[in-house]
Parts: C-alpha cells; sequence; structure tokens
C-alpha cells in the first residue's frame, strides 16, 4: 500500500506539486496523468526520495517513509 496524504513540493517561488492526496492498495494500479509540468514526475521521485517533499506523510506498508534511511527505502521499491 502506498498513500500520500498533502504532499507539496515547492522550488523556491514556483510550486511543482500542491497538495496531492491518494491511496494504491496491493493489487491496484494507479496512473499519474496531466500535462507537461503538472508534477507527476515529481511526485513519483518524492515517493522514492530522490527529492525530499516539502511537505509530507507518504506511507508505504504502513510505515512513513521519513522515518526509513534512504538505502532501505529504496532497495524495497523500484521506479
Amino acid at each position: 500500500m502506498i498513500a500520500l496524504q498533502n504532499i507539496s513540493k515547492h522550488f523556491g517561488n514556483t510550486v511543482a506539486v500542491s497538495d496531492v492526496s491518494f491511496e494504491v492498495k496491493e493489487g491496484e494500479t494507479l496512473v499519474l496523468l496531466g500535462t507537461s509540468g503538472s508534477g507527476k514526475t515529481t511526485t513519483l521521485r518524492m515517493i522514492n526520495r530522490l527529492i525530499e517533499p516539502t511537505s509530507r506523510t507518504i506511507i508505504i506498508n504502513d510505515e512513513n517513509i521519513s522515518s526509513k534511511p534512504v538505502e532501505a527505502l529504496r532497495r524495497n521499491i523500484g521506479f
């Protein structure tokens, strides 16, 4: 299970992702659809912690990813 709760990412004064929330349960498929520059890749990169969100609660398998070392997180998920 992957759950995002009110995820945001700012680069200076530019808002790349604003208040995104969703949940994907085991066995479900999620598609991020949007125009160029709408924050799809930024959202995925925050889940994998390739970039750190400005504000976040990202839960993977009932564990907040901010409490895990980056290396341990990436060993258990793909991109």
